[in-house]
């Protein structure tokens, strides 16, 4: 259910009329800071930031350690097939 205006000046219809400055809400204190928001969204976004640098770096060590074995095993196997093609 909507509730409406009590009186005229609830809903002035001059746009005019309207206040163009800002004014503070009479009423209870805000329960958190704009800065403290401000502070914690960054720390929020770095700290999920860092955590995929960690994940990407870490996945291509794994990368790097599948490389080198794979270049160690083809590395062989040349060795091995110009072992057997001079025999």
């Amino acid at each position: 259910m909507t509730q409406t205006p009590q009186s005229a000046e609830a809903l002035p219809h001059d746009p005019d009329s309207r206040s163009t400055s800002f004014q503070a809400v009479q009423g209870e204190r805000e329960h958190y800071s704009g800065e403290t928001l401000l502070v914690s969204a960054y720390a929020v976004v770095w700290l999920v930031l860092l955590a995929w640098v960690v994940s990407v770096w870490r996945k291509q060590r794994t990368l790097d350690s599948r490389l080198y074995d794979l270049e160690r095993e083809l590395d062989k196997a040349s060795a091995r097939r110009d072992q057997k093609n001079q025999a």
